[in-house]
């Protein structure tokens, strides 16, 4: 029974889409302030949804790695 395997295409395009994550999460925690009118719900909500959007693109990274891990080994 032979894997299928992503093509070329598709990795590199999970592989930037996981970059666009990795970069959004990391402004919008950048970008977090507690000021006048930030509930603290509002505030640990956002962070973590940052903290969320930066785990997907770290696996997103790992699962591109496997993917052409895979790929070089012919499996």
């Amino acid at each position: 029974m032979a894997q299928q395997e992503l093509p070329e295409g598709k990795l590199a395009l999970f592989w930037i889409i996981g970059a666009l994550a990795v970069l959004i999460g990391s402004w919008i925690a950048g970008h977090l302030e507690r000021v006048l009118g930030v509930t603290d719900t509002s505030f640990y909500g956002t962070l973590f949804v940052a903290f969320l959007l930066i785990l997907f693109g770290g696996l997103a990274w790992i699962a591109v790695a496997v993917g052409v891990a895979q790929h070089g080994r012919g499996a």
